[in-house]
């Protein structure tokens, strides 16, 4: 199985990423409504929650823009849906009766009806950390009850992939596809390199312990060998038993996620810096198992700055992204990735793997973590729709 995934050369302000599939379209149903359509329309209520009023709005954008770019159903304006409820009181949040949404859907006369709110995580986190919760409550069901989504974001990439798991349960939306900058270019010189290279991630076959370092909220530690899985909300080095007959035990990472963990920040692993040879294409692989949550891998780098206090530190100027994936009902995946570590700004000296799980509590193991060179680097080949990575409107400012 291969899966691909995304990267930027530098993190972008928060929600931009969002956005990225609408900023080079046309305005369209957020702006203007130019006459009847037959498609069932979808009533997307301001947000609730603490985060920013702009947060907020970006968010309800994000889901209307990309309703009208799928071309299924017709999304009301948002100007519209703010004249809807500008009397209601108390504001349309999470837990709003089902009976007070439907009756101000009448208004709009609205097939769909999408609520909810946007919350951050909480004091200590940055601007990016919070959660997503929407229901969705689509009329045309038999016996109508709303779906509930609930979504983390620790990224700005994670509220689109929110956002568009909830448009996705509509029947008619197509799924959602996330061109690369960075696919797999499986040429005979990268397999050639692949085939000879040696990998460069220390202790990525987890056979001591070392070379790792677990992260969840304020706990970081070195990842331990054992011959019994984690504690919940914990990692290890689990030395597994054989899975067929003959077989020695195999070691490999664990990590066991509560529902809280889960749900709100996840639980991250770090491998050791791995220096990079400049204008060098990088290529990942690694397994995994998971009787429930759900991968967010990333590669990320960095140059040396400077920390708040003046002292030398590392600053992540670039991360590829591996495109999240679930539950292998007792399986093992594996996963393979291009990485092409560059930053036009700063130079990229160290990469680091980060193994993240979230979404759903349960066991996730991981093995054969291994990043090898593969050749010179390749140009990005930003796609019409995430080609809006590289639009002037989205680049940082340094």
């Amino acid at each position: 199985m291969h899966i691909s995934c995304l990267s930027w050369r530098a993190i972008p302000a928060f929600l931009v990423a969002l956005l990225i599939p609408a900023l080079l379209k046309p305005a369209a149903a957020d702006d203007t409504q130019t006459g009847a359509s037959a498609k069932p329309k979808v009533a997307v209520f301001p947000l609730a929650g603490d985060m920013s009023d702009d947060a907020r709005e970006k968010c309800g954008f994000a889901l209307r823009k990309k309703l009208d770019r799928d071309g299924a159903y017709e999304p009301i304006a948002g100007p519209d849906m703010k004249d809807l409820v500008a009397d209601v009181d108390p504001p349309i949040g999470y837990d709003t009766p089902v009976e007070t949404v439907r009756k101000l859907g009448v208004g709009v006369d609205a097939t769909v009806l999408i609520w909810g709110e946007l919350k951050n995580a909480g004091p200590g986190h940055g601007s990016i950390h919070g959660t997503l919760r929407l229901k969705v409550l689509d009329l045309r069901d038999k016996s109508p009850k709303p779906r509930e989504v609930t979504g983390n974001i620790n990224e700005p990439t994670d509220l689109r992939f929110v956002t568009e798991r909830v448009l996705e349960t509509l029947p008619g939306v197509a799924k959602f596809e996330h061109p690369n900058e960075e696919p797999v270019h499986d040429d005979e010189l990268s397999k050639s390199l692949w085939a000879k290279n040696p990998n460069l991630v220390a202790n990525g076959d987890f056979s001591d312990s070392g070379a790792w370092a677990a992260l969840y909220r304020s706990e970081k530690y070195s990842v331990k060998t054992s011959d019994v899985l984690p504690e919940v909300d914990k990692v290890n080095i689990y030395r597994m038993p054989a899975e067929k007959p003959g077989q020695g035990p195999d070691n490999v990472l664990a990590m066991r996620l509560s529902k809280e963990c889960a749900e709100n920040n996840g639980m991250a692993c770090l491998s050791e810096p791995i220096k990079v040879t400049p204008r060098t294409r990088y290529r990942i692989s690694f397994r995994y198992k998971s009787d429930g949550p759900s991968t967010h891998v990333f590669v990320k780098g960095y140059t040396t700055g400077k920390n708040v206090a003046g002292e030398k530190a590392d600053r992540e100027v670039f991360r590829t992204q591996v495109s999240p994936t679930g539950a292998t009902n007792g399986k093992w995946e594996t996963v393979v990735c291009d990485v092409n570590p560059d930053n036009p700004g700063f130079p990229v000296e160290t990469l680091r793997v980060d193994l993240y799980a979230y979404l759903t509590p349960g066991v996730i193991l991981w093995d054969a973590v291994v990043l090898k060179e593969i050749g010179p680097l390749q140009t990005p080949a930003f796609d019409k729709y995430d080609g809006a990575l590289n639009h002037p409107a989205t680049k940082p400012k340094n």
